[in-house]
């Protein structure tokens, strides 16, 4: 029995040194072939085939496969997206976004909790709000709103569903809608905060769009505990800081300097 103890916990130590090795490989590397290559699509492939489980069963299953991967595919190539947008000789930006990706795939991405699923789910946001916005000169404007709404559906089916309610399917696609209007309304409005020495552009709406978020999954949460009625005691918090923070950003941060 002891033996069998012993080869186990083996097996496990031997199991999550391999996660650790291959994630921080996929990191690594995502970045070195965007660099490398001067473009996004060597990177974005690799996200992709990374996901090689999502099509590894039968054809019935795959569309909800790439539901359920759809957040993890939203940070993947968003982090592909803001390496190629750092430029093509490897610098501090480069370095932070790879740990970032590392991070997010290592620790962020396996804990399944209620925090850690919503902290999944608001980084999702972020970063693809981000990255969809900091290629507009490369697409057309709609895109910003088409990516979106697979922004906002992907990150709010992801919380909802580990939630009790099982009939999410209008609210999550109510949330996609309400992320591309919201793109839309502030697409002539864009204001990017450069942060030259980290050779990074932050822009104001992808704060906004996971503050909002913030709040809004707590109201939903709220909802659902208290059969439809949101208590106050449950999104004082959140609302408080979240406003504070867009009013803060709405004063002192919006002029013209900081524009895009």
């Amino acid at each position: 029995m002891v033996d069998f103890i012993n080869i186990r916990r083996g097996r496990n130590v031997l199991s999550s040194v391999l996660h650790v090795i291959l994630n921080l490989a996929l990191a690594v590397a995502s970045t070195a072939l965007t660099v490398i290559s001067g473009s996004w699509l060597l990177g974005v492939m690799l996200v992709l085939l990374s996901k090689w489980r999502v099509v590894a069963v039968r054809p019935r299953y795959w569309w909800l496969n790439f539901k359920s991967s759809l957040v993890d595919l939203i940070v993947g190539i968003s982090l592909v997206m803001l390496v190629y947008d750092a430029g093509t000789e490897l610098n501090l930006a480069h370095i932070i976004i790879t740990l970032i990706y590392a991070i997010w795939l290592i620790f962020i991405k396996p804990k399944s909790s209620s925090a850690m699923t919503e902290a999944q789910s608001l980084l999702a946001i972020f970063f693809g709000t981000y990255a969809s916005i900091l290629t507009l000169d490369k697409f057309d404007p709609i895109f910003i709103v088409i990516a979106s709404f697979i922004i906002g559906y992907g990150a709010s089916r992801h919380l909802l569903i580990q939630g009790e309610d099982h009939d999410f399917s209008i609210t999550t696609f109510a949330f996609g809608l309400l992320m591309a209007e919201f793109s839309w309304i502030f697409y002539h409005w864009l204001i990017v905060y450069n942060l030259d020495f980290l050779s990074l552009k932050i822009p104001q709406l992808a704060i906004f769009q996971t503050l909002f978020s913030f709040v809004y999954f707590h109201c939903y949460k709220s909802a659902l505990r208290h059969d439809g009625k949101i208590k106050p005691r449950d999104i004082m918090a959140p609302t408080i800081f979240s406003v504070l923070i867009m009013v803060l950003m709405l004063i002192f941060f919006s002029e013209p300097r900081f524009n895009i």
